[in-house]
């Protein structure tokens, strides 16, 4: 291996090192966190039913008569 196919190895290396970091930055940057939470909570909803769509499993005091 010659000097110049080392450096274009090194600088290959380099580069997409630089790439890499940069799109880790962006993917779990806090402003971008932000966007994902903001889009997610602003999104429609998926289900337009009357009734409720959740049912709690709750324990309660029986009624005094």
């Amino acid at each position: 291996m010659s000097l110049g196919e080392l450096v274009m190895i090194a600088v290959g290396g380099g580069l997409l090192v630089a790439v890499g970091l940069r799109l880790v930055r962006t993917l779990f940057s806090a402003e971008t966190r932000q966007q994902r939470r903001r889009r997610r909570n602003h999104a429609p909803l998926a289900t337009k039913g009357v009734r409720t769509s959740v049912k709690f499993s709750v324990k309660t005091r029986k009624p005094r008569s």
